[in-house]
């Protein structure tokens, strides 16, 4: 495939040009080629495809509930310019664990749209203080002797857990031992214990300010050991979870290395306002499009990624480059992957995404095939 048209570069900055395709593979970017014979030539900007770390469903269906949706979902997330991400589940009854992963992962092999790269398990390893949506009588306390029933034969690829339970330190050893990445979430940990925590081998941050208790300037908590230590932070940019004044004061803080864009989205993405669940849970999604608890709890989002890059751009004044880094090589990074993905250069992965002029997708290739084009 050869694309024509004007795209990001690795160094962050708009050109015109080609970018030629072959074998799922970029093999050629040159600035100033006129595009004679292209097979696409547009006129929105070709940026890297978007990788998505944190998506429980979408488009009517819940993987927690029905792990063989993501089939579906990996068929429709390129309209928003997903070209990879995690499947997340969230906090189950133990024992039903492995036929979900089985399941995931054996669909999974016959996606088709965007990759999926693996699971992403939010819980059950998690504080019932800090339980967000997630049902804190289906929590428990880390134990070793459980994680066969969780990795699913090596398709889980990133843990959410809260680091000050009992037994948590042992299992995040083994967990960075197998290679899963590690993130803290849904936690109530001191300052000290995150800390603590990091240095064991936590690298990451599940929703910052989301299910954690609130920063308070004499004890920082685990909000502020998240933003005083360099490792990256998912955050969910809707508008509805975060303030876009406290948006802006993140990325200040944390620049456009330090934060993943994610949507946390539910059942409900891309459907109409109604009733949709969440794991074993109902959840109302209103007109404003928030999507709640029968108490008023978020639960979720239904914010698409496209959308939250250019939220990202409107709420904290960066540029659409660094916004874009968020959604593709940060991402990337967390996951090891930035050697493949996440910029647009020879030898990096033929995924690719194309934004419209009020962030709208108009296209979508993965491995070098167009598998979403706008109308």
């Amino acid at each position: 495939m050869l694309i024509h048209g004007r795209f990001l570069t690795q160094w962050g900055r708009v050109v015109e040009g080609e970018i030629e395709l072959k074998n799922g593979r970029i093999v050629r970017v040159e600035p100033g080629g006129k595009g004679v014979g292209a097979d696409l030539d547009t006129d929105g900007i070709v940026v890297p495809g978007f990788v998505e770390l944190q998506i429980n469903a979408g488009f009517g269906h819940d993987l927690t509930f029905e792990p063989e949706s993501v089939t579906m979902l990996a068929e429709k997330l390129p309209s928003t310019g997903v070209t990879a991400f995690l499947a997340t589940l969230i906090t189950s009854p133990l024992e039903e664990y492995p036929q979900k992963l089985r399941t995931l992962a054996g669909a999974a092999l016959e996606a088709k749209g965007a990759v999926v790269l693996g699971t992403h398990l939010e819980g059950p390893y998690l504080n019932p203080a800090s339980k967000g949506a997630h049902d804190p009588l289906l929590m428990r306390e880390p134990n070793m002797d459980e994680l066969p029933m969780l990795l699913g034969d090596g398709f889980t690829r990133l843990m959410t857990l809260a680091p000050e339970l009992p037994g948590a330190h042992e299992l995040i050893a083994e967990l960075c031992r197998r290679g899963i990445v590690v993130s803290m979430g849904h936690s109530a940990a001191t300052y000290e214990q995150a800390v603590e925590a990091m240095n064991r081998g936590v690298s990451y941050g599940t929703h910052l300010f989301n299910a954690m208790p609130a920063f308070h300037h004499r004890k920082p908590g685990l909000i502020g050991a998240l933003l005083t230590h360099p490792i990256p932070i998912g955050m969910i940019v809707d508008g509805l979870h975060l303030h876009p004044e406290t948006v802006r004061l993140v990325y200040q803080v944390k620049g456009s290395a330090g934060i993943t864009l994610v949507t946390d989205a539910m059942a409900a993405l891309g459907m109409p306002p109604g009733r949709y669940v969440l794991g074993n849970q109902e959840v109302t999604v209103r007109p404003d499009g928030s999507a709640r608890l029968a108490d008023g709890t978020l639960a979720g989002s239904t914010l698409s990624m496209n959308r939250a890059v250019w939220n990202m751009v409107r709420f904290s004044g960066c540029t659409l480059a660094q916004a874009v880094e968020m959604a593709s090589l940060t991402p990337a990074k967390v996951l090891g992957l930035e050697s493949r993905k996440g910029r647009i250069a020879p030898g990096y992965d033929a995924d690719l995404t194309v934004l419209g002029s009020s962030g709208e997708v108009l296209a979508t290739v993965v491995a070098g095939e167009m598998v979403y084009k706008r109308g």
